[in-house]
């Protein structure tokens, strides 16, 4: 009895010390992960907690990522370091900026040289197929299950359809669950002559021609001609429904058709082909403009008035790019998404963006402990958006005002769908179809989903094959080549480099993910 008695007395000091400590502390931390680096499932953690445990030694973490580094980024990093130093994570970050036209070859050096570091950007579309078979980075599975935040930020469906070869080797970073296309419309001339809302492609179309004969310094529709190769699924009486097929594999140029279970060419698909014949026909009549395969400026030029409609995609950005428009409070501006009352389009769920870790890491727990801590909003918004009250001001729980030139690519870190806000500046329209595509109960699971092309055994064959995206594909989609001659060349061209044991291949290696399902 009297040892149970000293046992009651001895912990009430320690806790009565503990508070005391906590007091004197007066930090609000967050992160707080377990011993060894390990996340123990708290990073919401309690100051009193975080104060009262062991301080940590500090690691500097390495990573690489892209792009120019943006401005007032270095204040930024310090306050991040700062709240990661006071919420006990036991790390700091040394994050470096690489120049996009080396970005890829460089990491790549970097590697086969020994170098350590701790994080990168990488993706399929730049050197992740080849680092994991080469056994470069590192499997992620036992490490995300263990970090509820970085978990849970995720959806569910991101997780298990990004896996490569069943196994998570990045954390897949994106916003949205799957495309979903339109047109940014001059909502003004559409009143101007009476239009009604714009709620099919007739209505669009009506809407076109009215502007190209009614206006004389106004012409109907721009698209840089890069992008015109999204005009098959925005003009089709298909677009942004879960029919028959499933346009795009992450392959140019082809197809799934479900209902066949065969791979194709998209310029055979019967679901887009109403698209071709439209864009050669709108292409005729002087609604494309004829400087289309040249045209890389679209974004101004709509922005100076000069043109009624251009391309939309409900990502986060794409519709961001016009708010400059509405400073003067009109409401100038509304999004036409096709077949928009009914959509449920298509996705794999595929991200492109993921942030992987070195096999060489010495450090890929607490790399790990680090995005965990960065899927708790606070600190995602800190480093994401900036400083509070100086870099950006909060707009309830998922808007904000910007107050500086600071902007994080999250792309190469923070993206986490949960968690993202967007600016007060983004229009009505494109907020709610951006709300739309972010949610993967507005999608159709597609039968592909998991695949990602893997090109090694036809590479030469294929590598035959991609120019035609450039020389043939896109004056297809533009409307420089007419529907039927467009379509028998590209058939013609790309059968006769091997064309057909490409399809063979992607065909074996989507039977091989859709064989269980």
């Amino acid at each position: 009895m009297k040892s149970n008695k000293f046992m009651g007395m001895a912990l009430s000091l320690v806790l009565a010390l503990s508070l005391l400590l906590a007091g004197c502390g007066g930090n609000s931390g967050n992160g707080k992960t377990g011993d060894a680096g390990q996340s123990n499932g708290d990073n919401g953690g309690n100051a009193a907690e975080n104060v009262a445990s062991k301080p940590k030694e500090t690691v500097t973490l390495k990573a690489y990522f892209p792009g120019d580094k943006p401005v007032g980024f270095d204040e930024v990093l310090q306050a991040v370091n700062e709240k990661l130093k006071n919420d006990n994570i036991g790390a700091q970050l040394n994050i470096n900026f690489l120049p996009w036209s080396d970005y890829g070859n460089s990491v790549a050096v970097k590697m086969s040289a020994g170098e350590e570091f701790d994080m990168y950007l990488d993706a399929p579309w730049l050197s992740m197929n080849q680092m994991i078979a080469s056994n470069s980075i590192l499997e992620l599975d036992a490490m995300v299950a263990e970090r509820q935040e970085l978990k849970s930020s995720i959806p569910e469906e991101m997780w298990e359809y990004n896996k490569f070869n069943g196994k998570i080797m990045g954390i897949p970073l994106g916003t949205t669950q799957g495309p979903v296309y339109g047109l940014l419309i001059r909502k003004d001339l559409r009143e101007k002559y009476g239009l009604p809302e714009i709620k099919t492609l007739e209505d669009l179309e009506k809407f076109l021609y009215t502007v190209k004969e009614q206006e004389t310094d106004i012409r109907p529709f721009v698209i840089n001609g890069i992008k015109a190769d999204k005009l098959p699924f925005i003009l089709s009486e298909s677009a942004n429904m879960a029919l028959d097929e499933v346009l795009e594999i992450g392959v140019n140029m082809f197809a799934y058709s479900v209902k066949d279970k065969k791979v194709v060419g998209q310029w055979e698909s019967p679901m887009i082909a109403d698209a071709f014949e439209r864009v050669t026909k709108y292409y005729k009549d002087g609604i494309l403009s004829k400087n289309i395969a040249q045209e890389q400026n679209a974004e101004t030029l709509f922005k100076q008035g000069k043109y009624a409609a251009t391309y939309y995609a409900a990502d986060g950005v794409e519709g961001l790019k016009y708010s400059e428009m509405l400073k003067d409070g009109s409401d100038k501006l509304e999004v036409f998404i096709p077949n928009g009352d009914q959509a449920k389009p298509y996705t794999a769920f595929q991200q492109w963006n993921f942030l992987c870790i070195p096999a060489s890491s010495k450090h890929a727990e607490l790399a790990m402990d680090v995005s965990n801590w960065l899927s708790i909003k606070e600190n995602h918004d800190l480093m994401e958006y900036g400083i509070p009250g100086k870099d950006w001001e909060a707009i309830g729980d998922s808007s904000y005002k910007v107050l500086s030139n600071y902007s994080f690519p999250g792309y190469t870190l923070t993206w986490r769908p949960t968690l993202n806000r967007t600016p007060d500046t983004m229009t009505e329209d494109d907020k709610k179809w951006f709300d739309f595509s972010t949610d993967p109960a507005n999608f159709t699971l597609s039968p592909t989903a998991g695949f990602t092309f893997d090109a090694e055994k036809v590479k030469t064959e294929y590598a035959k094959i991609t120019p035609f995206h450039d020389s043939l594909f896109l004056p297809l989609a533009q409307g420089l080549l007419p529907a039927d001659k467009g379509k028998e060349q590209l058939d013609s061209k790309i059968m006769s480099v091997g064309g057909q044991k490409v399809i063979d291949e992607i065909q074996a290696q989507i039977d091989a993910i859709t064989a269980g399902k």
